[in-house]
């Protein structure tokens, strides 16, 4: 009876450390996720028509690539990911002048020649890395739940064009400048892309396939920290002096995104 009782301690006990042992090699694991993500926005870029109408549509279609590890805290770790995306076409295709405050109202004036222009009416490719922690919560057998929080940054295009425009009427002509995406430092050494940065949180569910493959399904939040806005100038091409100078400031942008994927160990 005495040697019943003794086995069975020793193998529970066994069991209990093999357990144990699974569950550290369990939480000492990395994976990667590759998922699409379509992002929707919830509002506009600009309160203004003629500056919204230049960016991009407020929706954006990834391809992602991330890669999580566990830290020494069971069940929590760190991840980051890259990815790549694309925006739909703005609504303005080309530039459109009588959208956009003149250097005088009540005024017309008339595009005599166009200097330079530099971004795209086009559908825009986005490159996107973020970083941060995230928690885990069993949820069953082959179930969990992954809060996801961290912060990164997204490539969003420049938009310039330079241009004379003449006063009907009159001699008087303007050198006119107009930019979305305008930095608050910004400098004519500013390429295409200008990042963005952003706060985001997500909730992934993952769904064991194998001992090495999960699939899994998010809802995600991202909010803007900057925001898209416009600048405008007009100088006087005899002697240079600014005529009028403005700015619009956009809106902070938020988006909702849903994604789907698989992970492997």
């Amino acid at each position: 009876m005495k040697k019943t009782v003794i086995s069975l301690l020793v193998l529970a006990l066994t069991h209990s450390v093999s357990a144990q042992n699974n569950n550290v090699t369990e939480l000492r694991r990395n994976w990667f996720d590759f998922q699409i993500v379509q992002h929707i926005g919830l509002n506009s870029w600009s309160k203004e028509s003629y500056v919204d109408d230049g960016f991009p549509a407020t929706a954006l279609t990834e391809l992602r690539i991330a890669y999580n590890f566990y830290s020494f805290i069971p069940h929590c770790g760190f991840f980051a990911d890259m990815s790549a995306g694309i925006m739909p076409a703005p609504k303005m295709k080309s530039f459109s002048l009588d959208r956009i405050p003149m250097p005088n109202s009540g005024t017309q004036y008339y595009l005599r020649e166009m200097l330079s222009e530099q971004g795209s009416g086009k559908t825009s490719a986005h490159f996107k890395m973020t970083g941060g922690i995230f928690g885990k919560i069993p949820a069953g057998e082959k179930l969990s739940i992954l809060p996801y929080f961290g912060a990164g940054f997204i490539t969003m295009p420049h938009r310039k064009y330079e241009m004379i425009l003449k006063e009907q009427g009159s001699n008087m002509q303007y050198q006119a400048t107009y930019i979305w995406n305008r930095p608050p430092n910004y400098n004519d050494e500013y390429d295409n892309n200008i990042p963005l940065g952003y706060l985001v949180a997500r909730l992934n569910i993952k769904h064991k396939l194998s001992e090495k493959s999960n699939l899994t399904l998010g809802l995600e939040y991202t909010w803007f920290l900057d925001s898209l806005d416009f600048y405008g100038k007009y100088s006087n091409t005899f002697n240079a002096n600014i005529e009028r100078e403005f700015s619009v400031k956009g809106n902070k942008m938020n988006m909702l995104g849903i994604s789907v994927g698989i992970s492997f160990m």
